[in-house]
């Protein structure tokens, strides 16, 4: 198997929306996933072509991101866009978002995603 097959489906396996893991961290702070979900928000920043989920997350880290949407674009292909901040989220086939639990209607819970009723806007507590 060359490393290009390896790597294709390494990322089908991370990327898969039935095998995501259900919280990344990146630095401090905890991003909750939400599956066949798309975040809105104002984007700072996108990769097309991923080869590791670790550049989404470096993306993420270097912008201090409220959000990390995740899209399949191909069989083996994915792109991630990161969001400085999120105001909603929409169903979207063949994507995923990653929010940070902190940038939740200030962390408290009270956000989308199970979480509880929405109140229209997401930002950083800092």
């Amino acid at each position: 198997m060359t490393s290009s097959t390896m790597i294709a489906l390494t990322l089908c396996v991370l990327f898969s929306l039935a095998d995501l893991p259900y919280a990344q961290f990146v630095g401090a702070r905890a991003y909750m996933l939400q599956q066949r979900m798309e975040c809105k928000g104002s984007k700072v920043y996108d990769i097309a072509n991923v080869q590791d989920i670790e550049q989404c997350k470096e993306a993420c880290r270097q912008f201090d991101c409220d959000a990390v949407n995740l899209f399949q674009v191909g069989e083996f292909s994915f792109r991630c866009e990161v969001l400085e901040t999120v105001y909603s989220m929409n169903p979207a086939q063949g994507a995923a978002c990653y929010y940070a639990q902190d940038a939740m209607n200030g962390g408290y819970g009270n956000g989308l995603g199970g979480f509880g009723g929405y109140n229209g806007y997401f930002g950083k507590r800092r």
